[in-house]
């Protein structure tokens, strides 16, 4: 069992999928597209950064079936390899098994984010008759109190365990994976050995964001600096965290260069969390948008050199920033980006309580 989150910056993928990765960053060649297909929801997480709707809202501006299946074929045009598709909920989309077949054929790997309330027998069929690289549900808790809390629907702890049960008695690979939260902070080994009893990933982070609409009622949810310095010194040390270089060509993520975000309503943004438009597929060719829109040579050039904060700043070989989130909370997507300021100096302070004398 992998136990991933977001402080762990060492790369331990194989050597061949790292080549393809830095070739198509290098060359802005389209790799991988995540597709939020719709905006509605049977779940109502008090931490989500969307403004999801009821399940039976009626929304005539999604793409259509066979849109999709048009943006799927520019896409392939594109060369892009994975598609995944999430929401919202994405089996509330009645023809999300038409799409997602449609992709496979187009010989797309095909990854499911969702919550899992929807699977029951059947569904779980019709996901395995996909084959799918992987199903990745949330989970916010190691227990129905805490992540029915989260979710504020009572008995979605159980239908979503119930869902990974279904999926894996299908040999379907699952991943289980959790936002840290103050509610949840002192759950994550747990999580993490319910995980390894299912014989599946665990993954967590620290990525509680604003709303897109500029809501900041879900930063309610993260940790305390206490809380969160307390699970940093179980986790960070020299062995676990290795320091950023300082060249001026370092980049704290690939925002721009090989992957983008696809909204429900055919909008084409840098990724989910920047959200930074480039156009829309109703309006102009995917490969227009791709190759044309302005939006990505300034993403694309968002390395240390162009962060004259970060550029300067004392913590920035221990900072995991989003680009997005300084945007949203902070007002300047090259300025500093507070949370990542502050989960910066109490890394700092775990990796040099661990007898390091400087960093």
């Amino acid at each position: 069992m992998t136990d991933q989150y977001v402080d762990v910056n060492t790369n331990t993928r194989p050597d061949a999928y790292k080549e393809i990765l830095r070739r198509t960053r290098k060359e802005h060649r389209l790799l991988s597209a995540h597709w939020e297909i719709t905006y509605r929801c049977n779940e109502r997480c008090t931490h989500c950064y969307l403004d999801v709707l009821p399940p039976g809202s009626q929304l005539p501006g999604e793409l259509t079936t066979e849109e999709a299946k048009g943006v799927i074929d520019q896409l392939a045009e594109l060369g892009a390899l994975t598609i995944s598709f999430s929401g919202g909920e994405v089996f509330l989309r009645k023809d999300i098994f038409e799409i997602a077949g449609y992709a496979r054929k187009k010989g797309f790997a095909v990854r499911f984010f969702t919550n899992g309330i929807l699977i029951k027998p059947p569904v779980a069929d019709k996901i395995a008759a996909i084959k799918p690289v992987v199903v990745e549900l949330s989970v916010y808790g190691v227990d129905a109190e805490t992540h029915d809390g989260i979710t504020q629907v009572p008995g979605s702890f159980d239908l979503t365990l119930r869902a990974v049960k279904l999926l894996l008695e299908r040999n379907v690979r699952c991943i289980i994976k959790t936002p840290v939260m103050k509610e949840n902070i002192h759950q994550i080994e747990a999580l993490k050995q319910l995980a390894a009893d299912l014989g599946i990933t665990f993954q967590y982070d620290l990525t509680i964001i604003p709303k897109h609409t500029g809501d900041l009622s879900p930063l309610k949810h993260r940790p305390t600096d206490d809380q969160l310095l307390d699970f940093l010194r179980e986790r960070v040390s020299p062995e676990t965290w290795h320091l950023y270089p300082y060249n001026d060509d370092f980049r704290f993520c690939s925002i721009g260069m090989n992957s983008l975000d696809i909204g429900p309503y055919g909008e084409i943004y840098t990724c989910v969390g920047a959200r930074v438009s480039a156009g829309n597929v109703r309006q102009a060719p995917l490969h227009q948008i791709w190759k044309e829109s302005p939006v990505w040579e300034q993403t694309t050039n968002l390395n240390l050199a162009n962060l004259p904060v970060c550029a300067t700043c004392e913590l920035r070989q221990f900072c995991v920033r989003c680009h997005g989130t300084a945007a949203f909370e902070d007002g300047d997507m090259l300025g500093c980006s507070s949370v990542a300021y502050r989960e910066a100096r109490l890394r700092r302070q775990a990796y040099l309580e661990k007898g390091v004398t400087h960093a």
